[in-house]
């Protein structure tokens, strides 16, 4: 099987200063992995460059086996991205935007259709089908914005916040949504509540000062970890004297 995703040395810079150093890991699926950092660590930038938004100075990034330089058509019809605030068509009924998306994606006929009905129903949204996107709540929009994602089945997953703006009741059956969909799917999850890694996730990326700190399984002490840091290399001893 394809490995989802493949980083080989991203780094990039702005106006000179760096944001991200060397880094490189895979993802496999089925996987959930947690992307973390503090504000500034270079989690947004990362994602955005996984999507093929925003280019890297150099390394690379591959989806699906398909270099996301090299093919960009090949690499984005092979991953869904939720940003951290999802664009949507104003004017535009949810099953609609639904329709287009899907469309977009190269689903015709029967195909689209069963897709429209399953990230519906998969995402709660079945009730909302007819509602014009603009009147949406902020809640409903992140749904909308994890449809949209998800709509065409991609073997990688990237969502940035995905449960951000939803009440507790919605962020329950949010993330009980996610942990399916880490059984079908590679999916690499950005998010700043720490509470929710252990309830949905597998693996930790840990970003510091754009620098990969920690790649591994759910730490037990994972908010003392983040607030901390990775441990001090110990000093070496000289053999001289």
């Amino acid at each position: 099987m394809t490995t989802p995703l493949t980083v080989q040395g991203i780094s990039k810079a702005f106006a000179g200063i760096p944001v991200l150093q060397d880094i490189s890991f895979s993802l496999e699926a089925p996987q959930v992995v947690a992307l973390l950092g503090a504000n500034g660590a270079g989690k947004s930038t990362l994602m955005r460059i996984l999507a093929g938004i925003l280019p890297p100075d150099g390394g690379t990034v591959s989806v699906a086996g398909h270099s996301l330089e090299e093919e960009p058509e090949q690499a984005r019809r092979n991953l869904g991205y939720l940003p951290e605030t999802a664009p949507f068509l104003s004017g535009f009924r949810v099953e609609e935007l639904l329709h287009f998306t899907a469309q977009a994606q190269g689903l015709r006929g029967t195909a689209e259709l069963q897709a429209r009905e399953t990230v519906l129903a998969d995402c709660g949204l079945s009730s909302m089908a007819h509602r014009i996107c603009d009147h949406l709540s902020k809640g409903y929009r992140r749904r909308l914005g994890l449809a949209q994602a998800l709509i065409h089945r991609p073997p990688l997953l990237m969502l940035d916040e995905p449960t951000d703006g939803l009440d507790p009741i919605q962020k329950n059956a949010a993330r009980t949504l996610l942990r399916q969909l880490g059984r079908r799917h590679a999916l690499l999850l950005s998010t700043h509540l720490l509470e929710e890694v252990p309830l949905i996730c597998d693996r930790v990326l840990m970003l510091q000062g754009g620098r990969l700190v920690y790649d591994g399984p759910v730490p037990q002490d994972l908010e003392k970890r983040f607030l901390e840091g990775p441990p001090a290399p110990s000093p070496q001893l000289s053999e001289k004297g």
